[in-house]
């Protein structure tokens, strides 16, 4: 049972019979992996079990070998270097793989130590390469987020990468939403993606991001029964590069549109994002507006709430904050008060804050 199932509605390109056979095949490799879970020996993974609380749980683990048994894959990336890295390689020589396992971490120590305990064990079939990554900053789709700055020379294979573990970035230092985004650029349709520790709140919103972003480019499953959480993420379509920022604003405005109803007027804060696509059964008004155009950002407080009623007393239904323009609400403190005292928000996350100004 693969549990709960989304997709989103961002409009994809039809996928070709090739890659639909790729994402069926992922399919029915996740159904089998999970029906055959609790029957994986591993009794061999005492040896490897961290006596920190940073690794996966065994039931993860468990699930872990299993799709390694069903997918057979050539190559492995994970996010996070340690007891899984040992665990996936020894599955692999259990069915005499030879398997390209490429292991990204952080942080040195860690991630030296990792390579260590690795080299430590018998000799393996597997090419398991080990990167020390630093964190940086990176835009994915006009979001700043943690991406590791890894080498894409240096993988343990050339081919697409069969299975991805995503056990880092760790939270404190911005969590993991940026690795799935990082890892379409080594994916394929089919690629099958796992995320551990599903159960946390970031974790949670990471995976709501992605849907949200990605859209039918994968399908995400959380699976049940896992003790600390545990998410598959199957991709049908790889969303990469510049392509993400476009996947985001298609489907922000998907968004825009299904909570202004047609023909309702709302004030846009900031620079015009419709492009080509303007809906033409609403009416958008430009803020600041001189003639219909977008005129700039206010010079002051006393600006843009006189320049905001003069709207508000022409008819404007809703106003609407991008992520581009959240700035304003820090910047134009009086104006932000003004809005929250005097009218509902009907929707506040990381992508649009849209106050209702109906009568």
């Amino acid at each position: 049972m693969l549990g709960e199932t989304t997709t989103g509605s961002t409009d994809m390109p039809a996928l070709t019979a090739n890659e639909q056979a790729a994402v069926g095949a992922a399919q029915a490799v996740l159904r089998n992996a999970l029906a055959n879970t609790n029957g994986t020996h591993l009794s061999w993974v005492r040896s490897y079990t961290a006596s920190n609380g940073w690794a996966l749980a065994a039931d993860a683990l468990r699930l872990l070998v299993s799709l390694i048994t069903a997918m057979r894959p050539q190559h492995i990336l994970e996010f996070g270097s340690g007891t899984s890295t040992q665990i996936m390689a020894r599955a692999c020589d259990e069915l005499q793989l030879s398997c390209g396992i490429t292991s990204i971490d952080h942080d040195p120590q860690y991630g030296v130590l990792a390579a260590q305990a690795f080299t430590a064990q018998p000799d393996s079939r597997c090419r398991v390469r080990f990167q020390i990554a630093p964190l940086v900053a990176r835009d994915h789709g006009g979001k700043f987020l943690p991406t590791y700055h890894l080498d894409a020379d240096g993988l343990a294979s050339t081919q697409a990468v069969d299975l991805i573990l995503i056990d880092g970035p760790p939270i404190m230092l911005g969590g993991r939403e940026g690795a799935l985004y990082q890892a379409m650029a080594f994916a394929r349709a089919g690629t099958i993606v796992l995320l551990d520790d599903a159960k946390r709140a970031a974790e949670q919103a990471a995976l709501a991001n992605w849907q949200h972003i990605l859209g039918e480019a994968v399908e995400v499953h959380v699976l049940p029964g896992f003790i600390k959480g545990l998410a598959a993420i199957i991709v049908h379509c790889p969303v990469v590069g510049a392509d993400l920022a476009l996947h985001r604003l298609n489907a922000v405005t998907e968004e825009l549109l299904a909570l202004i109803p047609t023909a309702h007027r709302y004030i846009l804060v900031g620079e015009a994002w419709w492009g080509d696509t303007a809906p033409v059964d609403r009416d958008v008004i430009p803020f600041l507006e001189r003639d219909g155009q977008y005129w700039g950002p206010p010079a002051d407080d006393a600006t843009a709430i006189a320049e905001f009623k003069r709207l508000y007393d022409q008819g404007a239904d809703f106003i609407v904050f991008r992520w581009t323009s959240f700035w304003w609400l820090d910047f134009y403190a009086a104006f932000r008060r003004h809005l929250e005292t005097e009218f509902s928000c009907m929707v506040q996350n990381d992508r649009l804050i849209v106050f209702d100004l109906r009568r």
